[in-house]
């Protein structure tokens, strides 16, 4: 096991206690939206963000799920309209900082849209993993594209 899956699996570990319980319709939704987004279908990215963020406004999950999920929408929606840079996209509070999986200072960020982009991804994709048993093999199969992000932040992280 190298040493950026060493550090996803710290990860997951580290956040699975806030989201083990969700309800599998919501982890549903948010691994749906993931893997839409992964496999370029921006547009039912952007719909099944949307049952998403619809869902986990009725539920309990840490705001940084929230946000994650409404970062991939726009970031989606950006992409379908053919919009190259999100300049847009939402940002992380400092409370939701528990729950990245990236949490760089600031002058080891060299492009803050792309590292709130990959935070994001990194948060969906983990709890997709902890809490979705009907998308893990989908995921587990995709299990590059969390550790290629992870890769492109070797050198910050020391992996």
């Amino acid at each position: 096991m190298g040493k950026a899956e060493k550090y996803f699996e710290a990860y997951i570990e580290r956040i699975r206690p806030a989201f083990e319980g969700m309800d599998r319709e919501t982890a549903h939704a948010v691994a749906s939206a993931l893997l839409g987004f992964k496999f370029g279908l921006y547009g039912n990215a952007v719909t099944r963000a949307d049952t998403a963020l619809e869902l986990l406004s009725t539920g309990k999950a840490p705001e940084a799920l929230s946000v994650a999920m409404r970062v991939l929408r726009t970031r989606a929606a950006n992409l379908k309209a053919t919009i190259v840079v999100s300049a847009d996209l939402p940002v992380f509070f400092p409370d939701d900082r528990e729950y990245l999986a990236l949490d760089l200072p600031a002058d080891l960020v060299e492009d803050p849209q792309s590292y709130t982009l990959d935070n994001a991804l990194l948060l969906l994709y983990a709890v997709g993993l902890i809490a979705s048993p009907d998308d893990e093999q989908a995921l587990d199969e995709h299990r590059g594209f969390p550790l290629q992000i992870l890769n492109s932040y070797r050198k910050a992280l020391d992996l």
